[in-house]
């Protein structure tokens, strides 16, 4: 399969609202290169770097740097982020530096490659341990191994806001329970659930590489798929959910996107139900409380910069 490599290079105060607009194009895997924050915005891709011992040139830009395949479907998604991308330099108080985005072919086998070098297994909050299906790991103690092939776009489990979810998830009883996953990307979050002792799991995402991705997910953790379901659905324009049907919904995706699914997701979620909603960056914390306020917020949890928050249907 073919690639096509983007990058936007802006200012380091930029770094997070970039970051927001391409989750928001259903980009979840950027890896960010920048000087002056070093990796405290890894997402969600498996290529690390090293710090940098030298001096710090502050009129240096970042480069957030991202993978679509080479076909129409990608084609699309590059030629709307490139139309739109302008569009964020008139958000007042905001330096966005050149914008400039520039982008080409890459070789399949040779990035994917360096990935496999540099991923290895990492642990989450308390005894979730995810291991690339490369690696080998032994678990220990209640160690809980979750066993990923993440694709080359879907996400690996290294950005703060999947392991805020993951985190917020250990807190929360998930025996015998029903899960939706909103933004399912690699299934990371509704496949380690049912790892936790879920019933079942319904994972869907717009994208249609990522519910492939997430079925595949689930049978390397050998999840039984008569509990599992990955479907490519618009939540916002298909209905094609039971009502009433969820005890947990997971959606890590950005703070826009949670407030427009806060009046949605209680249709689908039981009477006391749970909400673990991730990808909020710190200034838009209390714009995503004020939309849940039909909402009990039970917990907040928070890490370089992002938070997460779990709330009951009341």
């Amino acid at each position: 399969m073919e690639w096509i490599e983007a990058k936007i290079s802006t200012k380091s105060e930029a770094v997070e609202i970039v970051t927001g607009f391409l989750m928001a194009k259903t980009i979840p895997n950027i890896r960010i290169i920048d000087d002056i924050t070093v990796d405290r915005f890894l997402l969600d891709h498996p290529l690390n770097w090293d710090y940098k011992e030298e001096p710090v040139e502050t009129n240096t830009e970042a480069e957030l740097i991202f993978y679509l395949q080479d076909d129409e479907v990608g084609k699309a998604r590059l030629d709307e982020i490139t139309a739109n991308i302008d569009s964020l330099k008139d958000i007042p108080g905001i330096d966005f530096g050149t914008l400039r985005l520039k982008h080409g072919p890459v070789n399949d086998d040779d990035w994917l490659h360096e990935w496999k070098k540099t991923y290895k297994p990492f642990k989450i909050g308390n005894n979730i341990i995810v291991k690339p299906v490369w690696e080998e790991y032994t678990a220990q103690h209640n160690e809980i191994v979750f066993t990923i092939d993440p694709g080359a776009v879907f996400g690996t489990g290294l950005h703060a806001t999947t392991q805020l979810c993951i985190m917020a998830m250990e807190n929360v009883d998930l025996s015998n329970k029903k899960v939706l996953d909103i933004g399912c990307g690699s299934g990371i979050l509704s496949v380690i659930a049912m790892l936790l002792g879920a019933s079942s799991a319904m994972a869907c995402d717009i994208d249609p590489g990522a519910a492939r991705c997430a079925l595949e997910n689930a049978s390397l953790n050998n999840i039984d798929l008569s509990n599992y379901q990955a479907l490519t659905q618009n939540i916002f324009e298909e209905d094609f959910l039971d009502y009433k049907s969820y005890d947990i919904a997971f959606a890590n995706i950005v703070a826009d996107v949670i407030i427009n699914l806060s009046p949605i997701v209680p249709k689908y979620l039981k009477t006391g139900g749970i909400l673990i909603a991730s990808g909020i960056i710190d200034d838009r914390i209390e714009d995503v409380k004020n939309a849940l306020n039909g909402y009990e917020i039970l917990d907040e949890h928070h890490l370089d910069g992002w938070y997460c928050i779990v709330a009951r249907v009341n």
